[in-house]
């Protein structure tokens, strides 16, 4: 397994942005092609759009007597949606191979139900093939290296034994995040997580041989923490949970969204310690940076999330996490034949590197990265990236939840939505962030997400820190 750096806080299981049955209306509504379309013309020499071609192709070796071959790196969120929509969309003009360790779609905004739930499989109910495109040829394995110079990635299949070498015109990087246990000393040897499945199925382990009396430990403060021990309290009520954040619980939540969670029912028997920091994991508990020891039979971190270090070891420009750094056309803003999208990407500049890490962030970049990619085959001028968030959806055990309407700039409404009605439109956000994967599948462009207003400026948008 690559090596992780930290991310800070941020909450890897949040929630769809938008409203999921307007979204699947229009995804599904016939669209006319406009006159626009119908009458466009053809190319010709001297037009812009002809040199905004040839600059790009000394990017990124376009040649159009050939198969463009993209390589899609991470079959999560964002990769999937990026490979339909470049198949639909481009056809046989292009040979696109996509890269993931293992054939499930595993969806992490599940995983916490996967580890408190006995037996639960909610998280892989279905294979990437399942909802890709048939044209896209899918390849177990992950990657060790990427070699921009060369246009080359060398990979590794599942144990490592066998390895390979793939080409490449254009790389769309969308890895994503993983485990965050390297944040504070003792976590990676004695505490659990949430950040995919294998690690989600040992927690589950854990807690199964937890006898009724034990004590049960989450650390963090965000949509990960609240959402594992809310499903842990009503899933598994014969434990002793505790919570503990370095700030407040749901510190991104309005006061009116923040006051039913602390009284939600699922949070009644749930010891709350807030503006409390962990300086180490041991095998009887955590230790606070003021030195008092917790004790707990098991301790889950959801408090942060890590990237591989893919990336960063292969000499591609990275922030301090270790992110892919982009432009807004979802470029690298060293190599333009590589392109990124999802958790372990962030936009260069104030406006992009404050973009919640979520699917809702996820699947809009995989559609854009590859828009880019279009683009530029077909001789057009990209647009940049704009995505204005709408609400953040959560569960707090089945049968309850909460949604919190947004401004674009992700700051809070004072409005806010709970009970058995947001648990419900929970789990419908919950299923449209994989229903659009397969719309996307049978028709490529049907996917369209919120952007803001085209004669409002775009507030800064600020990242949600969930901090622990």
């Amino acid at each position: 397994m690559a090596a992780a750096s930290r991310v800070p806080p941020g909450k890897p299981s949040e929630r769809w942005t938008g409203n999921a049955v307007a979204a699947m209306i229009s995804a599904i509504r016939p669209r006319r092609p406009s006159q626009r379309c119908q009458l466009r013309r053809s190319p010709q020499e001297g037009d812009p759009k002809i040199s905004q071609t040839r600059r790009l192709s000394r990017h990124t070796g376009m040649d159009n007597t050939k198969q463009h071959r993209i390589l899609i790196l991470g079959a999560g969120y964002a990769g999937v949606m990026s490979a339909n929509r470049l198949a639909g969309k481009l056809g046989s003009r292009v040979d696109i191979t996509l890269v993931n360790p293992i054939p499930e779609f595993v969806e992490r905004i599940r995983l916490h139900e996967v580890a408190a739930r006995i037996e639960s499989d909610s998280a892989t109910r279905h294979t990437v093939t399942e909802l890709l495109h048939p044209a896209v040829r899918l390849r177990l394995g992950t990657a060790t290296r990427i070699r921009p110079g060369d246009h080359e990635v060398d990979c590794a299949e599942p144990g490592g034994q066998k390895t390979w070498t793939q080409s490449y015109d254009e790389l769309i990087y969308a890895i994503g995040s993983g485990s965050p246990l390297a944040a504070v000393p003792g976590a990676l040897e004695h505490a659990h997580d949430v950040s995919g499945l294998d690690r989600a199925h040992a927690l589950r382990t854990a807690l199964d041989a937890l006898p009724s009396g034990k004590t049960v430990l989450i650390v963090g403060g965000g949509t990960t923490a609240i959402e594992t021990v809310t499903e842990l309290g009503v899933a598994r009520p014969g434990l002793s949970l505790k919570i503990v954040t370095s700030s407040v619980l749901g510190p991104t939540l309005s006061p009116k969204a923040r006051r039913y969670l602390m009284n939600a029912p699922a949070m009644r028997n749930v010891d709350t310690i807030e503006q409390t920091k962990v300086a180490e994991v041991t095998p009887a508990g955590i230790v606070t940076t003021d030195g008092r020891s917790i004790p707990a039979d098991c301790v889950i971190w959801a408090a942060s999330f890590a990237v591989p270090e893919v990336a960063k070891d292969s000499g591609l420009d990275v922030d301090r996490a270790g992110r892919l750094t982009v432009d807004s056309l979802m470029r690298s803003t060293q190599h333009p034949d590589v392109l990124g999208a999802g958790d372990g990407v962030v936009i260069a500049g104030p406006e992009g590197s404050t973009l919640r890490m979520a699917c809702g962030t996820a699947v809009p970049q995989g559609a854009h990265a590859a828009a880019t990619i279009i683009a530029g085959l077909r001789g057009e001028t990209p647009k940049p990236f704009a995505l204005a968030y709408l609400a953040l959806n959560m569960s707090l055990g089945p049968n309850d939840g909460l949604v919190q309407p947004t401004r674009a700039n992700d700051s809070p409404r004072d409005i806010s939505f709970t009970g058995r009605f947001a648990g419900w439109v929970n789990e419908l956000n919950n299923r449209y962030a994989r229903l659009i994967l397969g719309w996307e599948r049978q028709r490529a462009g049907s996917y369209h997400w919120a952007k803001p207003r085209r004669n409002a400026s775009t507030p800064t948008q600020r990242q949600e820190h969930a901090r622990s």
